[in-house]
């Protein structure tokens, strides 16, 4: 039951931050079709957000680590 705990934990944060990144790279490629112009100003704003929505991911693993550990 532990490791199921500990998949999970991961499993959900992993799905959310996949999910994210989706939405944030759909986003720039709707913004740079609508004005191909700022691309690299997307790109930028993509990149960030990429990062921030890993993070997220990253903070997930390290809980379910700490809580297979806590357990």
């Amino acid at each position: 039951m532990e490791l199921f705990a500990f998949g999970l934990t991961y499993a959900i944060s992993a799905f959310s931050a996949a999910i994210s990144v989706g939405v944030i790279g759909a986003a720039a490629l709707n913004a740079a079709g609508r004005n191909p112009e700022k691309i690299n100003d997307y790109r930028t704003m993509m990149v960030l957000a990429i990062a921030f929505a890993d993070a997220l991911a990253i903070i997930g693993l390290v809980a379910a680590i700490i809580g297979n550990v806590m357990a």
